[in-house]
């Protein structure tokens, strides 16, 4: 079995380096707003390029946090992201609307109302200044503009996965943070209105000090593994155009649900981000007109393994397979 995400093999070479840091938070009595917290926040802000970062319990939060700081009334989200990112920020009152994709899945809307989600790690073919928030859930190592806030998901599973759950906003400006912070509830007082209690605790932010130290490292081999991807598939018009951070390999085909069972039955894990798009999902959001092209991404996407420790010859057997079904 060629698993869609192996993250025993992916956390093997520092499982120890986790451990002691993970122990010494217990032995400290230190689990939430310690020197861990305070030191990720700083670390990971630099990663990012921004000057702040305000660590939070989950990349939902983040995005609801960052939309309240920012006092947004509207904003418009693509329908091919995952539902999530709509409940975030729709959380801090704003409304939220439904955009169209263009073919490629990128929202069409580019307004100052926009939230652009970097979905599977891809990064904006262009940029509006105007734009104050991004989805970066998938895109870490990507450096936001200067003016931009970004939210952060630290899921297991992200390319920066904790071992629970966790998020960060970045950005550029002090006093916004300041109220970010006062958002998640820095101490046991109230000091704003909208306050939804949201902190990361220790043991997470300890953990995510060690794996950035290797984050960096992880990048490389992901972006190893795309282009070896994209060198035995694009033969085939399946894959995807554009920069990307790599979170997600995502290929695309008319025959999406066949492929998957056939890689199944072949013993190769395989998943669907997202299987329904927001225009055909109940959720606190509005959408209006026709939304061809995200039916059709949501009927065609397929994401493939790619992590740290993904082996050439495991690539090979993938490509192998999809190559077979697709000659048949």
């Amino acid at each position: 079995m060629i698993k869609y995400v192996d993250l025993a093999r992916s956390n093997k070479a520092i499982h120890e380096e986790i451990m002691s840091e993970i122990e010494g938070s217990i032995k400290g009595s230190s689990f939430l707003r310690g020197k861990h917290t305070q030191g990720f926040e700083e670390e990971w802000a630099a990663f990012c390029g921004q000057s702040f970062a305000v660590a939070c319990n989950s990349g939902t939060d983040a995005l609801t946090i960052a939309a309240s700081a920012l006092n947004i009334s509207s904003a418009v989200i693509p329908a091919n992201t995952l539902p999530l990112t709509g409940i975030g920020v729709a959380r801090s009152g704003a409304r939220v609307k439904i955009s169209e994709v263009n073919d490629d899945g990128w929202m069409e809307d580019d307004s100052a109302s926009a939230v652009p989600v970097l979905l599977f790690g891809r990064l904006p073919p262009k940029i509006n200044s105007d734009v104050r928030l991004y989805d970066a859930a998938h895109a870490h190592g990507w450096q936001p503009p200067y003016s931009a806030v970004a939210a952060w998901s630290f899921y297991p599973t992200k390319t920066l996965g904790a071992m629970g759950d966790a998020g960060a906003v970045t950005l550029n400006d002090s006093a916004l943070a300041d109220e970010m912070r006062d958002i998640c509830g820095r101490d046991d007082q109230m000091r704003n209105a909208r306050q939804i209690t949201s902190r990361i605790d220790e043991v997470q932010a300890a953990v995510l000090r060690v794996k950035l130290k290797y984050l960096g490292k992880h990048l490389s081999q992901r972006q190893e593994i795309a282009e070896s991807y994209d060198s035995k598939l694009a033969q085939f018009g399946i894959t995807l155009t554009g920069k990307s951070m790599n979170h997600i390999y995502a290929i695309r085909t008319p025959k999406r649900d066949e492929l998957k069972t056939f890689l199944e039955e072949a013993g190769i894990q395989t998943k669907i981000h997202w299987e329904i798009p927001l225009n055909r999902s109940v959720g606190p959001w509005s959408a209006s007109g026709e939304f061809k092209n995200a039916d059709r991404w949501a009927s065609e996407i397929l994401s493939l393994p790619i992590y740290p420790g993904l082996m050439e010859s495991e690539i090979i057997e993938i490509c192998e397979k999809i190559e077979a079904f697709l000659t048949i």
